[in-house]
């Protein structure tokens, strides 16, 4: 089953269950979407490319909730975090994540942090599920000065 499908059938869901945070949470993500296609016909993986920005967003407004100490805003947000990661493939381990770091510095032949560019082009042509700050801090570590 597609994205979209998935999305469709989870809003008529939380419809029956009376589920609001739920509900909202879905019609956005479609939202963000058909924005891009009103006719919901893009693949998976464009879904899932507005998903991670969207994720960003909602982790971004989280940061600025804590920091303004709005704890209402902070439930919803966590809440809203957790159903969009249901649509978004699993992140991968930090030992994952280093062995592929480590891979795509070899592969890009980075020697410096101002090779750093070249060695995130190479983590996501390796995997793009790669959670993109750890990747790069990871890589930032591992490279000389």
């Amino acid at each position: 089953m597609v994205l979209i499908e998935k999305i469709n059938d989870g809003i008529k869901e939380a419809m029956r269950s009376r589920d609001p945070i739920r509900l909202s949470t879905l019609r956005m993500l479609k939202s963000k979407i058909m924005a891009v296609d009103a006719r919901a016909a893009l693949p998976d993986t464009e879904v899932i490319k507005i998903f991670k920005t969207y994720s960003g967003s909602l982790h971004e407004a989280l940061e600025y909730a804590q920091t303004a100490n709005r704890i209402d805003a902070i439930d919803q947000l966590k809440k809203e975090i957790i159903i969009v990661q249901e649509f978004l493939p699993k992140t991968l381990s930090l030992e994952e994540t280093k062995s592929i770091v480590n891979q795509a510095i070899i592969n890009s032949g980075a020697k410096t942090k101002k090779d750093l560019g070249l060695v995130m082009k190479a983590i996501m042509i390796l995997n793009n599920t790669v959670d993109g700050k750890v990747a790069k801090d990871l890589a930032a570590e591992l490279l000389l000065d």
